[in-house]
């Protein structure tokens, strides 16, 4: 997928805007209002995760599967559960060039809002608590001879967001969230000991660092018919640097002490899903 984020961005808004200059039907509240329900969701997206600073990138395509629930409560309150998984293999840019590494991530979230009805449609802010994990896996030999390890982000995060919902016609919804989410707190885990083995390295430590700084943005427009709908999705991630954490490594039997930092960092995905209410 070629797409660039930019030209994702101005494609969606022209979009969205083309689509407000259609013709709505009257606004059906109970048609438009949140469901009670289970909804399974497939995805397919582009995946780029870089540290400036480095000059480092991963990036490559990812799969995604989603489940979704909701429940309604009194007073037009809701109630819902997130849970994303998506899997792909990237290709390496930085210390030299390796490809097809394998990359997934867990986003897991609980979501409380409400239902206000306002002119043609129904607005549904929400706030929650979200988890996600991300495991990527460099091991071996990039092209330059440098040795790989695997890298696991732990992130606790805030999401306050907002979806719209007006019916299109009798039959079809347009549905447009935007999100905004705030890190709470960050977990780096680095497995230094995977170089252990390897060109001399005879004692490395796994290393934790903290990032506690940095913020999630995403959107969606999604095209609602019946029990299916389907559209497109963007999010980034910006987290910034973390603290330094002093460890030895030992190699070829002379031991020395470095300070570790996880640079700052940035996460960009965009792509398509397909959902289906069951």
């Amino acid at each position: 997928m070629s797409l660039s984020p930019k030209h994702f961005i101005i494609t969606c808004l022209f979009v969205f805007v083309s689509l407000l200059h259609t013709p709505i039907a009257h606004a059906d509240s109970q048609i438009l209002k949140t469901k009670s329900g289970q909804e399974f969701e497939i995805s397919i997206s582009s995946y780029r995760y870089e540290e400036p600073s480095l000059g480092m990138t991963n990036k490559g395509d990812k799969f995604g599967v989603n489940h979704l629930g909701a429940k309604t409560l009194n007073a037009d309150w809701f109630i819902k559960d997130d849970l994303r998984f998506a899997y792909g293999s990237v290709d390496y840019v930085g210390s030299g060039y390796q490809p097809s590494a394998p990359d997934w991530y867990l986003d897991a979230r609980g979501l409380v809002g409400r239902d206000f009805l306002s002119g043609n449609g129904i607005y549904s802010p929400y706030i929650g608590i979200g988890y996600r994990y991300l495991f990527n896996d460099l091991r071996g030999y990039s092209s330059s001879g440098a040795i790989g390890y695997r890298r696991e982000s732990n992130y606790l995060y805030v999401p306050l967001g907002v979806t719209h919902r007006f019916k299109l016609d009798d039959s079809a919804v347009l549905a447009t969230t935007v999100e905004l989410d705030r890190l709470l707190g960050g977990r780096q885990l680095s497995r230094l000991s995977d170089l252990v083995g390897h060109s001399g390295y005879n004692s490395a430590p796994d290393v934790t660092n903290a990032q506690n700084s940095g913020f999630g943005f995403r959107a969606d427009v999604m095209y609602e018919m019946g029990g299916w709908a389907f559209g497109p999705f963007f999010s980034i991630w910006r987290i910034s640097e973390s603290d330094s954490v002093l460890q030895p490594i030992v190699k070829n039997g002379a031991t020395t002490w470095y300070f570790f930092t996880e640079p700052e960092n940035r996460t960009t995905e965009l792509g398509l899903r397909m959902r289906f209410r069951f």
